[in-house]
């Protein structure tokens, strides 16, 4: 009897214990919500004595053979501790968030993970904070390195998230860490919701530029401008990049579609000026160029454009007279005659290109070649000087 006695109190002694464990598992929970519930109205301050009694009672609860196996046990916990990393302003932050990455980790593995689901996914989202935090408070500070790698470790726990994406590219283009920069602005193409996907495709665009990678430039710029046709910062850089790699008539269309928006854009006719002139329709890039000096009469490079092409309008026929032989005088003299009519008239928009801007050196060198081509030495020499002063 004495030793059934004795058994039966192990018996109930053992159930009382494991009946104890399980309880510091359920306190640890219990008191976790009543702080979230707290945190929530965002006073978190007030709950801390609630979050401390949580951490307690979930530590004993991991430690026991009964309740250290459980998923719930470790997600708990693990919330605790990512809440502890964002609240504690001491060096101790960093170790909890640390015991929340290994916590999560034992919760995956452990019996019950796919209940914790949703508590898994919000202790991730509580290091993602974590790392925002510090993020935000790295880019404030301007250390952009330290930002990127704080908001590029929020993605570790939130991967593929749009807001971490972007504050990491931003922090890389700062950082002038522009491969990087690309890498996390490329993710965010996915995501037609992304509210400034316009200025993603831009910036990408000109984050390939400054990489020295035109191809990729023009190939987001003319992707962003298709998709977003009534942005014109994209229709723009499309239309400058194109020019840039002597794609003009590519853009003819694109930029008289702009031209159809916006009638007063002095710069768009310039454009279309260069692009119809790339495509060899001479009188209508003239007419554009004519209407950009009328739109914005203090326009250099508009004038350049306009009286260079004249000019080369002019030695082109001249060039095609000399072939001509001795024995057609008359045609020669009919080319000559419309060369020069050509040169005399580049003549007042390379002058008014030096007008409006004196320190412009193409616009001088242009000039120049006028008074080569009249043989007028002293002007040269005088212009000659002037180039030389700049």
């Amino acid at each position: 009897m004495k030793i059934k006695s004795l058994l039966l109190l192990a018996v109930i002694f053992y159930s009382f214990s494991a009946f104890a464990q399980s309880g510091e598992l359920k306190k640890g929970v219990a008191s976790y919500k009543k702080f979230n519930d707290v945190k929530q109205i965002g006073t978190p301050a007030l709950g801390m004595k609630d979050l401390e009694a949580a951490k307690t009672s979930l530590e004993k609860a991991s430690l026991n053979d009964k309740t250290s196996n459980l998923s719930e046990t470790w997600t708990y916990l693990a919330l605790v501790y990512s809440d502890y990393a964002l609240l504690d302003k001491t060096p101790a932050a960093e170790e909890y968030k640390q015991k929340a990455v290994d916590a999560i980790a034992k919760a995956k593995a452990a019996e019950g993970s796919a209940e914790q689901a949703q508590n898994l996914a919000a202790a991730s989202s509580g290091l993602a904070e974590v790392e925002l935090t510090a993020g935000v408070a790295a880019f404030e500070a301007k250390d952009f390195a330290a930002a990127y790698q704080s908001f590029n470790k929020g993605l570790e726990y939130l991967p593929g998230d749009t807001l971490f994406s972007y504050y990491a590219g931003l922090a890389a283009i700062n950082a002038k860490d522009y491969p990087n920069a690309i890498e996390k602005y490329k993710v965010l193409l996915g995501h037609d919701d992304f509210s400034t996907l316009p200025q993603i495709y831009l910036d990408l665009s000109r984050l390939y530029m400054m990489s020295q990678d035109t191809v990729s430039a023009i190939k987001y710029a003319e992707e962003g401008s298709a998709k977003f046709s009534d942005d014109q910062q994209l229709a723009t850089q499309n239309i400058e990049l194109n020019l840039q790699a002597g794609n003009g008539e590519k853009v003819i269309s694109s930029i008289a579609g702009q031209i159809e928006k916006n009638p007063s854009d002095a710069r768009l006719q310039y454009y279309y000026g260069i692009a119809l002139s790339s495509n060899d329709d001479l009188k209508a890039a003239k007419d554009a160029y004519i209407k950009a000096v009328e739109l914005d009469p203090t326009f250099a490079d508009a004038y350049v454009n306009l009286g260079v092409m004249l000019l080369d309008q002019g030695i082109t026929v001249f060039r095609e007279a000399s072939k001509l032989p001795a024995t057609q005088q008359k045609e020669y003299n009919e080319h000559a005659k419309e060369g020069n009519a050509l040169i005399e008239e580049a003549y007042p928009y390379l002058e008014k290109a030096t007008e409006v801007a004196p320190t412009h050196a193409i616009a001088w060198q242009n000039l120049k070649t006028y008074y080569q081509l009249k043989e007028n030495a002293e002007k040269v020499a005088e212009i000659e000087e002037k180039i030389k002063a700049l």
